[in-house]
């Protein structure tokens, strides 16, 4: 089991800031989606909702804190208390509606002591006057173990699971893009060996998904008179948010209806309208629903790749093993899986061949032991020489009287009738000379 530091970068919408006296909040800071797989990873509700726990009170710095060097460090480490604390800290750690949640309380007066804490009270003073309505990105730093295992989650493959999850700070980044790429913000800590590793940064989208209509399809809806074709998907959401209970979040927004989840992390669809006004409003009751994912084909995808998945179809229906071959032994494997019918029915063919000449010389042999055996008795040749004539001679000397008569074995010698000259020996002597001849 191996213990690794990840960043999980998110943004927070600018209309959760708020405040009361000197003191600033950031509602609903979300650090993971249950079942979310992230760098092939799978954090599973248990470990998320285990290890919220350790996030309550821990640091919100401005960006993740590092020492002289450059090293990523712990936001309780001497160094980056006074080099990063900005009088923020992380509270209401919660685990609700499928969701990690937090909500990050700023000191005012402690902020303004530091130049990125007086940039926080900058950009949170206007996200509440409405002049700035940018999301505002933080990123969770913590460790978790893992641990090998192959699956699938919301359409996505991993091959290892989160566990044992130990939140150490959660950060605001005020000079790195929140929204950049994998390798924006990646550095090296020290782990608990002293040995430096890297750090995995990896982005988790909580936010509601637009799953409006566009291009020809939203034209369409105009015409049909869909009054939320005109309105923002800002304006939808927050609209939607107005009418919601606390901890309810929405996950996905069509053109009539949207489907949140309430804090039990029940799925819900529910249909909406936008009057001409631009106001929004349910209407109907929620029903509750079920996430299903569906696969379509690609058809941009490479033929090669189809070909693949048919030949891995038919080994694993094989019971050939696949794991761990390459593309060339896995074409071998599948090319004799393919001839083995083939090749089956030859080897059965070949064997009835083999089997009926191997009785046919056996009936031959024996007819021919048979009729040389009769040749014999009037003849001075033995069966033996009698067996070389083959079995059609052999047929012919016994049917055909006038051509091989067969004598006593004393010979011609006192015999009438028209066979008182024949000699057997001759026509024997002169029948192997024929066939001599015919063989050379």
């Amino acid at each position: 089991m191996a213990r690794k530091r990840v960043h999980i970068r998110s943004t927070v919408n600018a209309k959760h800031v708020s405040k009361a006296s000197s003191v600033y909040k950031i509602r609903d800071v979300c650090g993971a989606v249950d079942g979310i797989v992230m760098n092939s990873r799978l954090y599973p509700a248990e470990s998320l909702a285990t290890g919220v726990a350790t996030l309550e009170g821990k640091p919100a710095p401005a960006g993740h804190p590092r020492n002289a060097k450059g090293q990523a460090i712990s936001a309780l480490n001497g160094e980056a208390l006074l080099s990063s604390y900005i009088g923020s800290v992380c509270t209401n750690a919660r685990h609700e509606g499928g969701r990690t949640l937090v909500d990050i309380v700023v000191n005012e007066q402690q902020a303004r002591a530091h130049p990125d804490g007086l940039k926080l009270i900058e950009r949170l003073d206007a996200a509440i006057a409405g002049t700035n309505d940018d999301p505002i990105h933080v990123s969770t730093g913590l460790f978790f173990d893992s641990v090998t295992a192959n699956g699938e989650s919301a359409g996505k493959k991993y091959d290892e699971i989160v566990t044992n999850i130990r939140y150490d700070h959660l950060a605001i980044l005020l000079n790195e893009k929140g929204a950049g790429t994998p390798d924006d913000g990646v550095g090296l800590f020290l782990n608990e060996a002293g040995q430096e590793e890297a750090i995995e940064v990896v982005q988790v989208n909580a936010e509601p998904q637009d799953r409006r209509s566009a291009g020809l399809l939203k034209w369409i809806g105009k015409l049909v008179g869909n009054s939320s074709a005109d309105v923002s998907f800002d304006a939808i959401t927050s609209g939607l948010y107005a009418l919601m209970a606390d901890g309810c979040w929405i996950r996905d927004v069509f053109d009539r209806y949207a489907v949140w989840t309430d804090r039990d992390g029940h799925l819900y669809r529910q249909d909406y309208s936008v009057s001409s006004s631009g106001s929004v409003a349910f209407s109907g009751e929620a029903v509750e629903v079920t996430r299903k994912v569906e696969y379509a084909p690609i058809t941009n995808r490479e033929k090669g790749d189809i070909v693949k998945d048919k030949i891995l179809a038919a080994l694993n229906a094989a019971g050939i093993t696949v794991a761990g071959k390459t593309d060339e032994q896995l074409l071998q494997d599948y090319d004799a899986l393919k001839v083995k019918p083939l090749a089956d029915a030859v080897t059965a063919a070949n064997s009835k061949v083999a089997e009926f000449e191997a009785n046919a010389r056996k009936a031959e042999e024996t007819e021919v032991a048979t009729l040389a055996t009769e040749l014999a008795v009037n003849s001075k040749l033995t069966v033996d020489d009698l067996k070389k004539l083959g079995l059609a001679r052999l047929k012919e000397l016994k049917t055909n009287g006038t051509a091989a008569p067969v004598l006593p074995a004393g010979g011609g010698a006192g015999k009438v009738g028209g066979y008182k000259d024949y000699s057997i020996n001759k026509v024997v002597a002169d029948t192997v000379s024929v066939m001599k001849k015919e063989a050379a």
